[in-house]
């Protein structure tokens, strides 16, 4: 598991130019979107049929990129559909220009545009903007926001009394232990309250940063999915805990910022599910189990 680093060394107002920064690009990918309109659209496919792209993808990030490079020229850009463009700078954007495009491709109006801001791997500012349910979700040093509401504290419940947000079991969970991503998710089904995927992991972070939600789960995830939930969720008074799935890590010793991570549970304030915790813990053991056997194999 990984801890969250210590603060930057940007001043507060310097981080929050970054935000109105991040929001400012989104902005313009939530106008480009708006004057598209809703779908559905013509889809591309990247890895497999699960992994889709359009248009539209592309021409959000390059619309966001052209933005955060004009105010910020020498920032790392970490993106989905143009790579990570290296900087000479200490701030990092990590841009999902449409997370939840097959919701797009399909009229479904749950997705998002997402930018999280970092100094020094550390999150210090997040926008998700969601054009079709006209919300955007933001987060700046102080707080986190829904347009101009402030978001937190939220309630705590129960397990049994939960709304849980997750894809889990995920292609990649099946194809490496049907039966234990079977059996856990009967298991997640029996002891929450309810167990719902919205197909974007960036809205069901800001859903349980809003208090819409009780826990978010994935297992395999990408940092621009997740940079601006977490963000969002943490001001919110949230808690996130991450794990890397990789051999060495223990008890948080590999330094590697959350956001970097490919699997978490998030919940709406400081409260832990440890049902949910325990299930990463052991997708995280499997994980690293497989992975040595794998490289004493190939040693062999």
């Amino acid at each position: 598991m990984t801890e969250k680093p210590s603060a930057p060394g940007l001043h507060v107002n310097e981080n929050a130019q970054l935000t109105a920064i991040a929001r400012e690009a989104a902005g313009v990918a939530a106008r480009y979107l708006a004057d598209v309109g809703a779908g559905p659209v013509e889809r591309e496919y990247k890895a497999n049929a699960h992994d889709i792209v359009t248009i539209h993808d592309r021409a959000c990030e390059d619309r966001i990129r052209e933005v955060l490079l004009a105010k910020c020229p020498d920032a790392r850009i970490v993106g989905e559909e143009g790579g990570t463009r290296e900087g000479t700078s200490a701030i990092t954007f990590y841009v999902d220009p449409i997370d939840g495009t097959s919701n797009f491709a399909t009229g479904n109006p749950l997705y998002a545009i997402s930018i999280g801001v970092a100094v020094e791997d550390v999150l210090v500012g997040s926008v998700v903007n969601a054009p079709a349910l006209g919300m955007e979700f933001w987060a700046d040093d102080t707080a986190a926001y829904l347009g101009t509401k402030r978001l937190g504290p939220n309630p705590e419940r129960a397990l049994a009394d939960a709304l849980v947000l997750t894809g889990f079991p995920g292609l990649r969970d099946l194809g490496e232990d049907r039966a234990f991503a079977e059996r856990e998710r009967l298991a997640l089904l029996e002891s929450a309250g309810a167990v719902r995927n919205l197909g974007s992991a960036a809205l069901e972070l800001c859903f349980v940063a809003a208090g819409w939600a009780d826990a978010t789960t994935l297992t395999s995830i990408n940092p621009w999915d997740i940079a601006a939930g977490f963000h969002i969720v943490e001001k919110a008074g949230g808690s996130i805990r991450t794990w890397t799935c990789s051999p060495g890590d223990v008890d948080g010793a590999e330094a590697i910022p959350p956001q970097e991570c490919p699997a978490y549970v998030a919940c709406t304030s400081a409260k832990r599910y440890e049902e949910l915790d325990s299930l990463l813990e052991r997708v995280h053991a499997s994980r690293c189990e497989r992975s040595l056997r794998n490289e004493g194999a190939h040693h062999e």
